[in-house]
């Protein structure tokens, strides 16, 4: 159950193929460009279960076709694993994060441009396997490092579980 609600929230974070028109900001997506490169994060998640849970991360990010950053990545928390790929891309003057999970979430979201970095920020609503939650997640790409942000509400018991997970370029 942990496995799903951490992928469920990082799912929703990290964000399915997104088209680029054939003109994009140049300084955009050079931001993005300077993401390219291997990162691994891990941080203790809490809430619904009774003790913390460790959990460990991995992502690629690689260039794309026409701008786009193709990211594949692996995260492992109590015993399990998922893994999730998705694409970063400067569309029509906005950012936009696309994403699937091989846990069945996937994502498009909007990005916002803050200071010196872009926030792409979701809120869902999960009701797989008999669950009624609701996630809301954040993915940062701020002076050149990675942070997600998550918090998942079980809608049933008002138990939330949520973490923070910074990511280093290795």
């Amino acid at each position: 159950m942990m496995i799903r609600l951490v992928s469920a929230g990082l799912a929703a974070a990290a964000l399915a193929f997104v088209s680029v028109p054939a003109v994009a900001g140049p300084a955009d997506v050079a931001f993005l460009a300077s993401y390219v490169g291997n990162y691994q994060g891990s941080s203790t998640i809490s809430g619904a279960s009774a003790k913390p849970e460790t959990v460990k991360c991995r992502l690629t990010l690689a260039p794309g076709n026409s701008g786009k950053i193709t990211y594949n990545g692996r995260c492992s928390v109590t015993g399990a694993t998922f893994s999730l790929t998705g694409v970063f891309a400067y569309v029509d003057n906005h950012y936009e994060a696309a994403m699937n999970s091989t846990t069945g979430i996937s994502a498009n979201v909007i990005g916002q441009k803050r200071g010196n970095g872009v926030t792409f920020s979701s809120k869902q609503h999960d009701n797989t396997e008999g669950g009624d939650r609701t996630i809301t997640s954040t993915l940062a790409l701020v002076s050149g490092s990675i942070k997600v942000d998550f918090s998942i509400l079980d809608n049933k018991t008002g138990k939330t579980t949520g973490g923070s997970i910074p990511f280093s370029k290795v």
